[in-house]
Parts: C-alpha cells; sequence; structure tokens
C-alpha cells in the first residue's frame, strides 16, 4: 500500500472535529486499512481535549510525511520517509484508542454537550463498522441511542450495526426509522429489503442452535493464529462429509502455518490454501453438500466451503464478518465461531487481485481438534472407488 493510499483512509477524525453541525458525511474511508496490527493504548482515560489535541498532533505530523513524500525523489529518503511514517501510524492507532475511550467516558457524564465528543464517537462508530468490529461499534451506538443523540445519521449506522451482528429485529425498526426520516443509505436500504427474509432464517437457525446447545455433542477445533484463538463448532449434522474431510486434514496438521490469503472487509477471511494464492488444496476434490435441503445458511462467523465450482472444493474455507444470503446453497456452511468473534475481525485485509505492496498475511500457527464424536474421520474424494 503506497503512503498516499494510507494517507486518505485515516482522515476522519480530523474531519468530524472540523465540520460545525452533525453528521457522518465528512468521515472518510476510516482506517480499516491501515495499522491493524498495533497494540491497544493502555487502559488509562486521559481528559478528551487533552487526547484529542494529540490526535490532531499526530495527523498534523502525518500531513508533513505525506506531502515529503510527494516531493521526493530519491529512493532513499523515500524509504526513511515512509518508515517514520509507519512509526507514526503505530503511534495514531494508540492514541485512536485512547481517543474512544476519553470520547465514551465524557460522553457518559456529559452526553451531547459536547459536540466535539460527538462528532469523534460517530467517527469511531463508521470505523469499527468499516472494520468488520461490530460489538464495538454496537457499544458506541446504544449508548448515542440511548441518550438521544441527535445526529440524522445514527439510526442508519446503528441499523446496519444490527445487521451485521445478526439482530435483525433491531436492524429492521432502526433502518425503518432512517428510511422514514429520509436518511437511508444505499447500504441501509439494501439491508432493508433483506432484512424479513434474514429474520425468518434467523428464527431457523436459533431453533437448531437451542437442539445443538441440547445435544452438546458437535465436533469443535480450534484455530491458533496470529492474532489470537477462534473456536469452530463443526456441522457435522448437516455436513458430514466435509466434517469428514476437515477434521482429517486438521489432525494431519495440514493447517499449520497456512495463511489468510484473502480478506475482503464487510465479508469474509479465506485460508486453507498451501498455495497461498487460492489455487492451492489436499490434492483431490470433495462433494458439495450445500444443494441439501437441510443445508445450513451464512451468518456472521460462519465458516463454509470455498470453491471453484461444484464438487471442487479441497481445503481452502471461509469465515465469513456478516450475513452473505447469496452464497446461501452455493457453498456447504459446515460450522460457526462460538469463540473468537473479536480475533477474526482483527485477520489482516487483503485482496490478492491487487498484487502490488500486499500486506504479510495473518495466519494459522495451529489447527487443533478439541473434540470429536466417538468414529472416523476421512474425506470421500471426488472420483475415488
Amino acid at each position: 500500500m503506497s503512503l498516499i493510499v494510507s494517507f486518505r483512509q485515516r482522515r476522519w477524525i480530523v474531519a468530524a472535529c472540523s465540520v460545525l453541525a452533525f453528521g457522518v458525511s465528512s468521515f472518510g474511508g476510516g482506517l480499516a486499512a491501515i495499522a491493524q496490527d498495533q497494540p491497544a493504548a493502555p487502559n488509562t482515560t486521559r481528559a478528551f481535549a487533552e487526547v484529542l489535541r494529540e490526535w490532531k498532533a499526530i495527523d498534523a505530523d502525518l500531513d508533513r510525511l505525506t506531502n515529503a513524500y510527494s516531493e521526493a525523489t530519491e529512493v532513499e529518503l523515500r524509504r526513511t520517509l515512509l518508515a517514520e511514517y509507519r512509526q507514526k501510524i503505530a503511534i495514531s492507532e494508540q492514541t485512536l484508542a485512547e481517543l474512544r475511550s476519553s470520547a465514551l467516558a465524557e460522553y457518559r457524564q456529559t452526553p451531547n454537550k459536547d459536540a466535539d465528543v460527538t462528532r469523534v464517537l460517530l467517527g469511531v462508530l463508521d470505523d469499527s463498522l468499516r472494520r468488520d468490529r461490530y460489538d464495538e461499534a454496537s457499544e458506541v451506538a446504544t449508548l448515542l441511542l440511548d441518550n438521544d443523540c441527535p445526529e440524522p445519521a445514527l439510526p442508519d449506522m446503528a441499523g446496519r450495526v444490527a445487521y451485521c451482528r445478526d439482530d435483525f429485529a433491531k436492524a429492521e425498526s432502526l433502518l425503518k426509522q432512517a428510511q422514514e426520516a429520509n436518511k437511508l443509505s444505499s447500504e441501509g436500504e439494501r439491508l432493508l429489503e433483506d432484512v424479513a427474509t434474514a429474520k425468518t432464517s434467523w428464527a431457523r437457525e436459533q431453533q437448531i442452535r437451542e437442539k445443538e446447545a441440547t445435544a452438546n455433542d458437535l465436533p469443535r477445533v480450534a484455530l491458533e493464529t496470529t492474532k489470537g484463538r477462534i473456536v469452530i463448532e463443526l456441522f457435522e449434522n448437516e455436513a458430514p462429509e466435509t466434517i469428514g474431510n476437515f477434521v482429517s486434514l486438521v489432525e494431519k496438521r495440514f493447517y499449520d502455518g497456512l495463511a489468510f490469503h484473502r480478506v475482503l472487509p464487510g465479508f469474509m477471511a479465506q485460508g486453507g490454501d498451501p498455495a497461498g494464492n487460492g489455487s492451492g488444496g489436499p490434492g483431490y476434490e470433495i462433494y458439495c453438500e450445500c444443494e441439501k435441503p437441510n443445508h445450513r445458511e451464512h451468518f456472521r462467523g460462519t465458516l463454509s466451503m470455498a470453491h471453484a465450482g461444484k464438487d471442487t472444493g479441497g481445503s481452502q474455507f471461509f469465515l465469513t464478518f456478516r450475513r452473505t444470503p447469496h452464497l446461501d446453497g452455493r457453498h456447504t456452511v459446515f460450522g460457526r465461531v462460538i469463540e473468537g468473534l473479536d480475533v477474526l475481525a482483527k485477520l489482516q485485509r487483503r485482496n490478492p487481485q491487487f498484487n502490488r505492496g500486499l500486506p504479510e498475511p495473518d495466519r494459522i500457527v495451529k489447527a487443533e481438534v478439541l473434540r470429536k464424536r466417538d468414529h472416523a474421520y476421512a474425506p470421500r474424494k471426488v472420483g475415488a472407488k
């Protein structure tokens, strides 16, 4: 990623604090593509005004570095400026975490009194939504809604957050509120069109999960990643052949060290390819189970098979950040995240279609079967006798 692109994608906080009226139209693209791997700030809360001044000073430094980089012609100087810029980005990410904490604390004490506080929280909400950190976004949205924040775009933003957290009834209520106020975004409009179907599908899914919880016998796998631990429960009842293949690969340590090579914001994280570019597999293919009448559907944290066509899956899988109904019946859903949704959201975004300047991917350090049923697990390979 170039310095200029990174710069353009980090401007929303300062823009938010420069406008005179509430609104999110001046917020830029968020921080989704930068500084994802930086450590969180210490859990101490300084005064909001102090942290905001620090943030603006950092922004001015980044501005200076961006301009210097644009004007530099010597390769070595550009490298030096880029290194300095990345160091400053790391600091800015820590300051952003502190800015969020201080803004939340200030708003809880005196809601809707300080325009800068409210605007920063709206920026934080927008940024968390763009980065698929829906629980963080929900905390901010709930606080603003509970205190009757007058921001006209808030119901739309909060409705989109609720949809992404599979709270479709709440999403419907908020998005309709935005629609009535003529403040529904194009994304909100698209989600509102799906929400009735989503509520029906989610009710069916919840009934299945209740039965699964009572039986408490589904296999589970843990993925220790470079961002943390993700625990997945596997849907053996609906996709036994896919589970047979997946568990066998985990037990063979096939996935250890493999990258999440394709991670697209607002969509999913794909991994399981030994080639690391989407072209690899275990050396065989397995049958799809997505056309069965009892197939499961894609919600937040769903584990599903990647493939290049019917019965071409092997080892590649993806984990969804949110409901993706266009994949239902087309890709075999075979599990869901039961621990580590926050970790999933932190995986490094990267799109292999843009092969220049790709960031280093996050990886599966170790995949481990935590429990399984008392029978052998093996793939049924396409074409095998």
